[in-house]
């Protein structure tokens, strides 16, 4: 049973936030989710099993890790993504538009989009959870997974992948600070209107 606190659903399993986005759905003719967290935490494997309950093509999930900005590399927390990109997805996703972008990965790869929008957009990847964004989400997650637990498992899958240690480390000098500092200064655990504890 989900427990409610101060208005907001504490959701400790997946079968819970797949009935509270199905409660939400059968109103309105399509409903954005947005999913963050800390790197590590989970957030790509929650969009991914989303999509498999609901048979939404991967490429209509919209996923930060594919709109890398101009200075990626940059010293400020979001300069890794490009924010004036994802703002007018989320205003075409709100107007009913299709998926439609031309993104780029972190190799500088330019991507093209080009989707039917599905019944339930799911939007997922780092720092989404801002202020001015928190209008286009019909539900916003925070996955509530302890930043050094997933600070291990980033590092665990990058070594999977091949990474070598000096990129590795970049979660104790560069992603993992920016992280805390972008917790830290918009409190996404506060912006979420549910808390998904099921990360492991």
């Amino acid at each position: 049973m989900n427990k409610k606190i101060k208005g907001k659903y504490l959701m400790n399993n997946f079968e819970a936030l797949v009935s509270k986005i199905e409660q939400i759905a059968k109103n309105k003719p399509h409903i954005i989710i947005g999913i963050t967290g800390f790197g590590g935490s989970g957030k790509s494997h929650l969009a991914d099993r989303l999509r498999d309950h609901f048979g939404i093509n991967d490429n209509q999930i919209v996923r930060i890790d594919n709109l890398y900005g101009p200075n990626p590399k940059g010293l400020g927390i979001f300069d890794q993504s490009d924010w004036n990109l994802i703002e007018r997805i989320l205003k075409d996703l709100n107007a009913g538009k299709r998926i439609k972008y031309q993104g780029k990965d972190d190799k500088g790869k330019v991507l093209y989009f080009d989707e039917d929008l599905p019944k339930i957009v799911i939007f997922e990847g780092i720092r989404l959870l801002q202020p001015k964004f928190n209008q286009y989400f019909d539900i916003s997650v925070w996955i509530d997974c302890p930043q050094d637990f997933a600070i291990e498992r980033a590092k665990a899958r990058d070594r999977s992948q091949g990474e070598d240690e000096e990129t590795v480390g970049g979660w104790d000098t560069n992603w993992g600070p920016k992280d805390k500092k972008y917790f830290d200064t918009y409190r996404p655990d506060q912006l979420a209107n549910f808390i998904y504890n099921d990360y492991q």
